[in-house]
């Protein structure tokens, strides 16, 4: 049996009719090596049958226990049927880029069914003649929940179901094969009771009313607990409400735009110390200015970002489900000079870093494992009903996670994958989700809301195309700048 970690679990309770705790990868292909017939449902629908091998995700449903006594558990989806997971939507004749973000944005609004395998994928066979992508062209939306893997395991996942010409055949996941059985009740009983007691030996550790453990010098060990491992940020009252932070609603919204990985890259080299995540964080940062400024909803003070970080041990790599931690750093969208504002964020990012790590980055999964399932699952339904009218920002106004993608050249049914984007989970008081994913030297930034917090989601897309092409022109050597400006005599 293999039961769900209170981490993994958090993400299922949370959940209620508008917050969906699931992501939808959006794998775009080059099909103009394609032969006429090659992509259908069927096909695709074959190939994923050489595949659900590859990870029991594919094959598990989640069984919860008779008032949340327990966590769930993962068992056999004994009426499994590859027909139901595998769909099909067609572009509207003539449909252009806007067309197929909201075609998007409505597979993402529905919520995956708990009474099957938490995955599904849908077939845009036809996505021909659109700007900036290849001129034959096809889509997969795979869906996946939250519950089952994080950024992390989903792109190895993404990896190992697409064929690659330049590695072996993916390896099989043997603990698929092994059975995962219900547990009977008198089981179940006795596991969380086990559980239980587990979580109040911790719990009596971490507020100091247990010696702590003794060391063979005979040094104490420091608590396993501190504080949470979300990095709160310096100035939690600084906070600015803007409006992705109220309550949202039950359709989503969806834009996602592409840009030079290179490029980005060089223009780190503009500030010292500067990164790949600071450059994006700056162009991110920029694109929200220019969106809420263009609408007079700029606030004063800089917004937060809340960062995931992979806090996987090396031993844990293959491993499945959540182990994620967070940092708070601010996009300094109060700066309009481009430079300046990456500066800015270079210097915010490196604190942020530091404080997380004086902390620990894997203590919040000590403390979500003291509290017991039915509290969990009583506290995901109180937020769920507390927040729906909620109009202000808690910690941080919006989610910015990196998800780096494959290293190597991809293929489904005969195209090429060329890129990825990612529709993200919001929930109420945090109605912005910006995905950074990367595949074939692209970098694509994704933007996933609400439509009543962003009902024109292109807009977005469009400011965030403007902040990289002032931060691009910006950070170019001055040399060349100069070379640039000089009048031919």
């Amino acid at each position: 049996m293999q039961q769900l970690s209170p981490m993994d679990a958090a993400f299922l309770y949370l959940e209620n009719e508008s917050t969906h705790a699931h992501g939808t990868l959006v794998w775009i292909y080059d099909a103009s090596e394609c032969s006429s017939g090659a992509v259908t449902r069927k096909a695709l629908i074959d190939h994923m049958a050489s595949r659900v091998s590859v990870s029991p995700v594919f094959t598990r449903k989640i069984h919860r226990l008779p008032l949340d006594f327990d966590y769930p558990y993962w068992v056999d989806d004994e009426g499994f049927e590859l027909l139901y997971h595998v769909r099909e939507t067609l572009m509207p004749t003539g449909g252009n880029w806007a067309d197929f973000c909201g075609l998007v944005a409505d597979v993402h609004s529905q919520p995956l069914d708990q009474d099957h395998p938490l995955w599904e994928m849908t077939l845009v066979p036809e996505l021909n003649d659109i700007p900036g992508l290849p001129t034959r062209c096809f889509a997969i939306l795979g869906k996946f929940h939250h519950v089952a893997i994080d950024g992390a395991t989903g792109m190895d996942i993404i990896t190992r179901i697409h064929d690659c010409p330049d590695a072996p055949e993916p390896k099989v996941n043997h603990s698929a094969d092994r059975s995962a059985r219900k547990p009977g009740l008198r089981e179940g009983l006795f596991r969380a009771a086990v559980r239980n007691v587990a979580a109040l030996d911790k719990t009596l550790e971490l507020i100091g009313a247990k010696p702590r453990p003794v060391s063979e010098e005979g040094d104490s060990q420091p608590p396993a607990v501190e504080a949470s491992s979300i990095d709160m940020p310096e100035d939690p009252a600084g906070i600015p409400q803007t409006m992705f932070n109220r309550g949202i609603g039950n359709e989503s919204a969806w834009d996602s735009r592409s840009f030079n990985l290179a490029e980005i890259k060089a223009m780190r080299k503009a500030v010292p110390g500067a990164t790949v995540n600071d450059v994006l964080l700056a162009i991110c940062g920029g694109g929200l200015r220019g969106y809420l400024a263009a609408i007079d909803e700029l606030p004063d003070s800089p917004m937060k970002a809340g960062c995931p970080v992979n806090i996987r041990t090396a031993e844990e790599a293959g491993s499945g489900g959540n182990k994620i931690s967070a940092i708070i750093v601010s996009m300094h969208t109060d700066i309009e000079d481009p430079l300046e504002r990456l500066a800015a964020i270079t210097q915010s990012s490196a604190a942020a870093k530091y404080r997380a790590s004086q902390r620990g980055s894997r203590k919040v999964l000590d403390l979500v494992s003291i509290v017991p399932a039915q509290a969990q699952a009583l506290l995901g339904h109180a937020v769920g009903a507390a927040t729906r009218q909620v109009n202000r920002a808690f910690q941080f106004n919006c989610s910015v996670s990196n998800l780096p993608g494959p290293q190597q050249n991809l293929h489904m049914l005969g195209g090429r994958l060329q890129t990825i984007g990612a529709a993200m989970p919001v929930m109420n008081g945090f109605g912005l989700f910006i995905g950074l994913t990367t595949c074939a030297g692209k970098l694509s930034i994704s933007m996933s809301s609400s439509s009543n917090i962003l009902p024109e989601p292109s807009q977005l897309g469009d400011a965030m195309e403007q902040a990289y092409g002032e931060l691009r022109q910006a950070s170019k050597p001055r040399a060349a700048k100069r070379r640039r400006s000089r009048k031919p005599k």
